[in-house]
């Protein structure tokens, strides 16, 4: 039986508190600007949230080099951001990874309040070249969110909220160019015609990224673009957005090993929602419909070596002459609608209920493989040729999926899933200082059944400087359409029916304390306990697929630290210290092996900080620290990745209240760095940018 019923929310603010004079008036309302509604749905100021939250102000970022969301993130206490074989980002939060299952994330991304992850491979890494320069601020909430957002949210969930989502009125044209014949432009523009707002913004960045690691060379050249339309009258609101990538061919040499083959992946989303929101009788109502699409199309080399896959056909007498590599096509369509309704304040509760429905559904679902096409074409002379048990790739024990159906291109076995959910919030004032924060959410699976999330919250405000909190939340998240119905693909895994969700219980005691208005402290402490971690049961001589693996336990602590004085100096400093636990499945009679997770930094240090002596010009540092990272103790070529440091440097200078410019050097001191690499294929991990630069301009009208 799960534990009691609960959820997050948070108190108003005690403005009647404040006895400063307008100085201090003016750096308090800054502070104000800190609050978000991604615990409660509402905006209340992020210190009194019943959670543990960061908020980045786009500003303080951007001057201190930040160029994209994935980067921001990054910066963010408890956050490593690596690379997956194809090279999309994956986000590790608090030292939590799935080694072998390298597509989802273990967060919940959200774009102006719009979920973006998606059924089939729960990897939200194509939003993460977002640009800064369209980004109001993100609110990033660390620690298990699903009765607030449901399957996903399982460490975390981040809410980019861009200007054209804030509303502002802004009209900005930005441009830049850098390193790896990088370019890119974006603007923001609104307009206003009668009630009728009216927001736009775009961009589009283009570069011919690749780097040299021993033998091979990376193909990163990327082309990537959005745009976002947002119309607005009174409380209606139809919000739409696409954003385009297409990415080269990451993990192999670059050129064109086959020619005329397009390598490399090409990803897109687009939305559309339409919200309306309303009061009846002080019932607040506000009701959500929206769609969206996303499509992936990769095309990538698992090897080059024509010669070794040539030797492995020509025991079953095949001539096959072709590299091995893959198709993997992928649309998804999403259609949702969610309405959320806040009941008056009655006694010393603060209630608010939402109920909500989606479908997710594979319109396009294809897979494919030179080394597949090749079975297939000679299907009969390889199950009847007398070499066959001596054939490598004939295993039906560790392949069983794909020989039953080895002419199958289907990528999944199952395309279609329906969730329905509904949830309850309770804030309770049990006293000017005390918040109590209860609530639950159910979620219905059309192919899992239902599935209850609980949390709770308790924020006590000690004094005018100190506030600490204690609380509890219970996660999970669903198997992906690649973790249960994929189709048994040679060296890709198989999907596994009875698969359950993975879940978590976490306790957290944060404590924050601000002694005045330049200084905030905060120290939080976490411990997670997971059931039905699921993960790939690969190893280096078998393929099995997807299991739900053993309880692991996971726990840390996390430090920040905000200086912030007027508009001359701003400091975020952070560091962490997480310590996870993996467990190696056991294999024929070695018992399983429990040790730290692999590929993850224990500790981690990151600091921002922007100085600007006058109004004109602004000097913006970014370092970050991570201690080394081992691989799995049974991996027979163990790897290590050494600690690795980045620092970074931008001068801004500030033309005229309309114009400025900015230039960014990223490694300033050129050291080598490298992050883990999937399957540790590359000894010593992934060689990753030594310095480079960027230079923008940003104009206002």
């Amino acid at each position: 039986m799960r534990k009691v019923i609960f959820s997050l929310m948070a108190s108003s603010i005690l403005l009647s508190a404040l006895n400063a004079s307008d100085e201090k008036l003016k750096d308090f309302e800054s502070i104000l600007k800190d609050a978000n509604h991604i615990v409660t749905k509402k905006l209340i100021n992020v210190d009194y949230l019943p959670s543990v939250i960061t908020v980045i102000d786009a500003r303080t970022f951007l001057d201190a080099g930040v160029q994209n969301v994935g980067e921001a993130i990054g910066m963010l206490p408890g956050v490593q951001i690596q690379l997956n074989f194809i090279g999309q980002p994956i986000i590790k939060v608090r030292g939590f990874a799935n080694p072998n299952a390298m597509l989802s994330d273990k967060i919940k991304i959200l774009v102006d309040g719009v979920a973006i992850n998606n059924e089939a491979s729960q990897n939200s890494g194509y939003y993460l070249d977002f640009p800064i320069q369209l980004v109001q601020r993100i609110e990033v909430l660390r620690g298990p969110g699903s009765t607030q957002y449901g399957a996903g949210a399982f460490f975390g969930a981040v809410n980019i909220i861009t200007k054209l989502g804030e509303s502002s009125k802004e009209n900005q044209l930005f441009v830049g160019v850098g390193s790896y014949k990088y370019k890119t432009t974006s603007a923001n523009l609104n307009s206003q015609y009668g009630d009728w707002k009216m927001f736009l913004d775009g961009y589009y960045s283009q570069n011919d990224k690749s780097i040299a690691n021993g033998d091979e060379t990376s193909d990163e050249a990327m082309k990537s673009l959005s745009l976002g339309f947002k119309l607005v009258n009174g409380g209606l609101e139809f919000l739409t957005r696409y954003k385009g990538s297409h990415y080269g061919n990451f993990f192999q040499n670059k050129g064109d090993i086959v020619p005329n083959h397009d390598d490399g992946r090409k990803e897109s989303y687009f939305f559309s929602q339409l919200s309306y929101k309303t009061l009846i009788d002080d019932f607040k109502l506000e009701t959500k419909a929206n769609f969206s699409r996303r499509e992936s199309d990769i095309a990538a080399y698992f090897t080059t070596d024509v010669d070794t896959i040539a030797q492995i056909f020509n025991v079953v007498g095949v001539d096959m002459q072709e590299a091995f590599h893959v198709r993997d096509h992928q649309v998804e369509e999403n259609i949702g609608i969610e309405s959320i309704l806040t009941i008056p304040k009655f006694l010393s509760n603060d209630v608010s209920i939402g109920v909500g429905a989606r479908r997710a559904h594979m319109s396009t679902n294809y897979f494919s493989s030179s080394v597949e096409n090749a079975i297939a074409q000679n299907l009969n002379d390889i199950v009847n040729h007398p070499n066959l048990a001596y054939f490598p790739l004939f295993n039906p024990a560790e392949e069983p999926a794909f020989w039953e159906n080895p002419t199958s291109t289907d990528l999944f076995s199952q395309t279609t899933r329906t969730i329905a959910y509904a949830y309850l919030q309770d804030l309770i004032s049990l006293s000017g200082d005390v918040d109590l924060v209860l609530g639950a959410r159910v979620d219905d699976y059309s192919d899992l059944g239902a599935h209850l999330s609980a949390s709770a919250g308790l924020v006590y405000r000690v004094s005018d400087e100190l506030i600490a909190k204690l609380l509890y939340g219970s996660a999970f998240r669903a198997p992906s359409f690649y973790e249960k119905y994929t189709s048994g693909h040679i060296f890709y895994g198989h999907g596994v029916d009875g698969i359950s969700p993975e879940e978590t219980d976490t306790y957290e005691a944060s404590l924050i304390y601000m002694p005045n208005l330049n200084h905030k402290f905060s120290l939080n402490a976490y411990y997670s306990e997971l059931t039905n971690v699921i993960d790939n049961d690969r190893t280096s001589d078998n393929y099995v697929g997807y299991v739900n693996m053993e309880p692991r336990v996971n726990k840390g602590v996390e430090f920040e630290y905000y200086f912030k004085m007027r508009e001359t100096h701003s400091l975020f400093f952070n560091a962490t210290y997480a310590d996870s636990q993996y467990t190696f499945p056991p294999r024929d009679t070695e018992p399983a092996l429990n040790q730290s997770m692999p590929d993850v930094s224990k500790a981690m240090f990151k600091a921002l900080y922007v100085y600007r002596p006058t109004n004109k010009l602004s000097f913006g540092s970014a370092w970050s620290h991570y201690s080394q990272t081992l691989q799995n103790e049974k991996d027979n070529d163990n790897t290590i990745v050494e600690k690795q440091y980045s620092f970074d440097e931008t001068i801004t200078y500030k033309f005229s209240n309309e114009s400025q410019a900015r230039f960014t050097v990223k490694n300033l001191f050129d050291r080598e760095s490298r992050i883990p690499s999937s399957f540790y294929n590359v000894p010593g991990g992934e060689l990753r940018e030594g310095r480079n630069y960027f230079l923008n301009y940003t104009h206002s009208f």
